[in-house]
């Protein structure tokens, strides 16, 4: 189904007006068309000040009234679904129409989004075709719509093994990181990107390996960790190395060496950003110490330290701060200074060890004396 003309618009309007006048953009079900699951005529209504079908299209995002008007009218269509299924298929056809606009895309796109809380159909998006769908779009189409489709494509992945195995044979991963790399810095495309590349590949720990070691993925979250970049997207690099770190098989001691060194300034800094934020780099820094604490640099426990101490001396705490961040900071430090004790500890045993003969030479020799003549027997009855 193509998006509505003007005139075809503005006739179901006028009916949806006489029969529904608390939901002007929504058709009444009266007028909903028995092929489809979904009134997309009725959904597509808002798009008509930006699109007539005689002119390209200047749609680049849609607004929040546009948004609130399409959901009031998915709340009305939703009513009466009774297959999701077969929704979300008609989401797909509508990506991948040959008359497809942007504003049936991003109708379609927010169709999916409100589907894919049911985990039937996200369990289901690779036999519907739908993933190869979603990422021929993001590769074909530019802007807003592109970045909305990354988050519905996240959304997919997330915590699903299956989809997340069918997008690795499907090239996601490739699809992913050439957007990553290629958005511009600090924007929320390349934001994105990332995050429905870290959903692709999380807690499967053959495809992660192959992003660290084939796929260059230790400079890639190395560069995502930039001072420069989006806080949001350092948060989520920090996220999934402290991910990586906790399931033990997927970084190297020298990645943690490396990270380490990248995340001690961002510790210091972390006061400037939200709770979250902070929360998330106190985690990676103790996740790091704990994997491999002798790769860590001196400099990521005089970070823990500052930021522990800068965070004891703030006056108030913000909403949403239950100590986690602090909490983390402290074990952190008890991590790394667990290795200072056992260095300690084995140094004065390593003394004591080597002073032992000279202290005690004469017991050394009278214990060893009845050994070697035990041992000398046998020989000299032999002999």
């Amino acid at each position: 189904v193509s998006p509505p003309s003007r005139n075809q618009a503005v006739a179901i309007l006028a009916q949806d007006q006489a029969l529904s006048p608390d939901l002007p953009l929504a058709r009444s079900r009266r007028h909903s068309d028995s092929a489809m699951a979904l009134n997309w005529p009725g959904l597509f209504a808002w798009s008509t000040k930006y699109h007539d079908g005689t002119a390209p299209s200047k749609f680049t995002k849609m607004s929040d009234e546009d948004r609130k008007f399409l959901e009031q009218a998915m709340e009305e269509a939703f009513g009466k679904v009774e297959d999701p299924n077969k929704v979300f298929m008609e989401a797909i056809a509508q990506i991948k129409s040959e008359d497809r606009t942007n504003e049936s895309m991003a109708t379609a796109l927010e169709v999916m989004d409100r589907l894919c809380d049911d985990p039937d159909v996200a369990r289901n998006v690779e036999k519907l075709d739908g993933l190869q769908a979603l990422l021929d779009m993001v590769v074909t189409v530019e802007g807003s719509v592109r970045i909305r489709g990354l988050e519905i494509l996240a959304l997919l992945f997330s915590n699903n093994p299956n989809i997340q195995e069918a997008g690795i044979k499907r090239g996601a991963m490739g699809v992913f990181l050439k957007l990553t790399r290629e958005a511009e810095k600090a924007s929320d495309e390349r934001s994105k990107a990332f995050r429905a590349l870290i959903a692709l590949v999380r807690t499967l720990v053959a495809h992660e390996t192959t992003l660290l070691r084939s796929e260059g993925g230790v400079a890639l979250l190395a560069e995502l960790l930039d001072p420069d970049e989006d806080p949001r997207t350092r948060e989520k690099a920090a996220n999934f190395i402290t991910s990586m770190a906790c399931n033990g098989e997927s970084l190297k001691k020298e990645d943690v060496k490396k990270f380490a060194v990248i995340v001690a300034p961002l510790l210091v800094s972390a006061g400037e950003q939200n709770v979250q934020y902070r929360e998330v780099m106190a985690s990676c820094a103790l996740e790091l110490a704990r994997l491999a604490r002798t790769s860590c640099p001196p400099a990521l426990a005089e970070a823990a330290e500052a930021r522990l101490a800068a965070a004891k001396a703030s006056a108030e705490k913000e909403e949403g701060d239950n100590g986690q961040e602090e909490d983390a900071l402290q074990e952190c430090l008890a991590v790394l200074s667990r290795e200072e004790e056992v260095a300690e500890a084995s140094a004065e045993t390593s003394t004591e060890a080597a002073a032992l003969p000279v202290e005690a030479e004469g017991i050394v020799e009278e214990r060893a004396a009845p050994v070697q003549q035990a041992l000398a027997v046998p020989y000299l009855a032999k002999a």
